[in-house]
């Protein structure tokens, strides 16, 4: 009887300490998840969330929004640019206050600062231009220029300060989890003969686990870049959704795949003995600097460009690797866009000044010439007085088209602002410039095609000779002395700046009389 009751006794207490332990252990276990979840919530969630705030931000502001509305509204005076300008400046402010409240550091504030003191400047500019229709387009646009290279640094630095940075939030969770996992090792040895006896409280904590894991799922599916798992054998185990948005593949049909299938074929063979070699050890690799073009394929869309980085490692006995995949296409679109005019498809005012200064530094290493031919539309404004804007915009499409048509294949064509356009012509001296443009000018003013009839063009040229290392500014300014000497002999005409230097030149936007 007394074995009995000391048997019972002991059991009474191993229960006891089954239980306290299980509780110790299940507390220990709550406390690291939610660890490991604040760690989530407050790194990967809140970038995030920033990220999200300042794309925003950048639709709102860019050249897709304020300042694209402003320059229409500059060009062509219409009310309709103007309200769309006036809409973007107050969504632009909410967002830049929204990014503010987020933000807590006193660097970002001041770039914030930076950004809306720009913002500001921009809309006093707009009102302006309201307020003195008088003006015409090339007096407006001096003086409402903005210098928004400072908002456009804060811009880029708030960006690299706040995108998110999965690869080194996947580090730090990973030695987190690996603590977690090795507590776990001690703690289930020990107590592995009393867990049986607390078989519901292991499901309960199982089930809060699998809830954590789902939390940590839907993390990962906020990331925009593609995430695919793959096993040692090129095995794609587990992707997230933006993986499936890139490559049109599902994730159970991506799960039947394996990584060389998403390769195109002429490479596949090297693509298989690359991947082995380099999941034989723990390495990271970001592809983009080996590659310059990484191509993809995809279920609907063929082949398509990306960027690529890839981390590896040894789980259990064998290594997996995280792939990490990027769409190129949608930034090219954009980098397309912001460099092209809309209405003309030629390059805009923007792409302008990058294009000049590597042209520029070519023809100087090259030992060759360069040609700026600045072309105006004479008397555009009757067209839009008597026609209307849309006509106007009609007879702007068809001269740049006329200039793609009758251009050497390796000029740059820009529209330069209203009625002016640019040809940036590289290995083009003085002599043949001239003669390049006069065959221009006749050939558009003898095009029975144009409409209307009376269309001509004025045109200013400027040179930089090999030897003479002119600037992108001077350049552009003597080509424009060029087109004024033009349009002061009657239009319909070609100067070159040589042209002015045997005259006392008084440029319009000069308040000072220069002898050139």
């Amino acid at each position: 009887m007394k074995k009995l009751n000391l048997n019972f006794i002991l059991v009474i207490l191993l229960t006891l300490f089954a239980n306290l332990s299980l509780v110790v252990f299940t507390i220990l276990q709550i406390n690291s998840t939610d660890d490991l979840q604040k760690s989530w919530d407050g790194k990967a969630t809140m970038k995030v969330v920033n990220a999200i705030e300042l794309a925003e931000l950048e639709r709102n502001l860019g050249y897709v929004g304020f300042i694209h509305h402003f320059k229409n509204y500059i060009i062509r005076r219409e009310q309709q640019y103007f309200q769309q300008a006036e809409r973007r400046y107050i969504k632009s402010k909410t967002s830049l206050s929204q990014l503010k409240n987020t933000l807590k550091d006193s660097t970002s504030h001041q770039h914030i600062a930076v950004i809306l003191e720009t913002l500001e400047l921009y809309y006093q500019k707009l009102l302006y231009a309201r307020d003195n229709p008088q003006l015409d387009i090339l007096q407006l646009d001096e003086r409402v220029k903005v210098d928004d290279s400072k908002a456009q640094a804060a811009l880029e630095t708030l960006r690299l300060a706040i995108l998110p940075k999965l690869k080194t939030l996947k580090t730090q969770t990973a030695q987190e989890t690996k603590k977690i996992s090795q507590r776990n090792i001690i703690l289930l040895t020990i107590l592995l003969p009393l867990m049986l006896l607390s078989s519901l409280l292991t499901f309960k904590f199982l089930r809060k686990e699998f809830r954590s894991s789902r939390q940590l799922n839907t993390i990962l599916n906020l990331s925009p870049d593609g995430i695919l798992y793959i096993d040692s054998q090129g095995k794609i185990i587990s992707s997230n959704e933006s993986a499936s948005a890139i490559l049109g593949y599902s994730s159970e049909e991506l799960c039947q795949m394996s990584v060389e299938e998403l390769v195109p074929d002429e490479l596949k063979e090297a693509h298989q003995d690359n991947r082995k070699k380099f999941m034989s050890k723990p390495q990271s690799l970001d592809m983009s600097q080996r590659h310059e073009n990484l191509l993809c394929k995809t279920k609907d869309r063929g082949e398509i460009e990306v960027a690529i980085s890839l981390a590896n490692k040894l789980i259990g006995k064998h290594f997996h690797t995280v792939c990490m995949i990027k769409d190129k296409t949608a930034h090219k679109k954009l980098a397309i866009e912001a460099s092209t005019d809309h209405l003309t498809g030629l390059l805009n005012r923007r792409a302008f000044d990058s294009t000049l200064e590597i042209e520029l530094q070519q023809c100087k290493h090259r030992q060759h010439p360069l040609t700026l031919i600045l072309l105006d539309l004479d008397n555009f404004k009757l067209i839009n007085d008597e026609y209307g804007h849309e006509m106007g915009d009609k007879a702007l499409v068809f001269l740049a088209n006329f200039l793609k048509s009758h251009s050497r294949k390796y000029d740059h064509i820009v529209r330069w602002g209203g009625d002016e356009f640019i040809i940036i012509c590289p290995n083009l001296g003085p002599k043949d410039a001239v003669r390049f443009a006069q065959r221009l000018r006749k050939l558009f003013f003898d095009d029975e095609s144009k409409w209307p009839e009376y269309q001509s063009l004025s045109i200013g040229i400027h040179t930089s000779m090999a030897d003479e290392n002119i600037s992108a500014k001077r350049l552009l300014t003597g080509a424009d002395k060029a087109l004024f000497l033009a349009k002061e002999h009657g239009k319909n005409c070609v100067k070159h700046f040589k042209d002015t230097l045997q005259k006392v030149y008084i440029h319009p936007k000069s308040n000072n009389n220069s002898q050139q």
